[in-house]
């Protein structure tokens, strides 16, 4: 009588170890999927900071320079769409929210006029601007995003008319 050893793996033994694989490997699939999303919405939520950092601190910046804040500069009329600013050089800087969704910065000098658009975030934000009362006021940028579904969240920027009295 003669023993044969087992040459190989049975077909049945085979399909439970490629089930077992391709379970293993749908996991991790499904995780690397998982990871990759996450690491784009950290990567949009970044930017985003990003961009709003960079407005707010020009904002700031604009109307710490300023020394006055015109009711009116030629056809602008200052409101709740557009923040107008004069500098003590005698230049303008002009904030204006247009309807398609763009706040432009207005920068006029006695040399020309330079315009660019500064990012706001998403397509569902608007722009408000808000000034208080008094000699020195306390001036107001105000991102209102109205999400399709719940309440609008609102980011405000202010600044003092002529900077801080530190």
């Amino acid at each position: 009588m003669s023993t044969r050893g087992r040459a190989g793996f049975t077909l049945l033994e085979m399909l439970v170890v490629i089930f077992a694989m391709s379970i293993a490997f749908g996991f991790g699939g499904t995780i690397l999927l998982a990871a990759l999303r996450i690491d784009q919405a950290g990567a949009a939520t970044l930017r985003l900071m990003a961009w709003r950092t960079e407005l707010a601190d020009q904002f700031r910046s604009d109307v710490a320079r300023a020394d006055a804040a015109p009711q009116r500069l030629g056809e602008l009329t200052a409101g709740p769409t557009c923040l107008i600013l004069h500098r003590p050089d005698g230049g303008h800087i002009v904030y204006q929210w247009h309807d398609d969704g763009r706040l432009e910065r207005i920068a006029r000098a006695a040399d020309g006029e330079t315009r660019r658009v500064l990012p706001v975030g998403a397509s569902n934000v608007a722009v408000e601007f808000g000034r208080g009362d008094g000699a020195r006021p306390l001036m107001t940028l105000r991102l209102v995003e109205t999400p399709p579904s719940g309440s609008a969240r609102r980011v405000e920027v202010s600044a003092l008319l002529g900077g801080d009295l530190r």
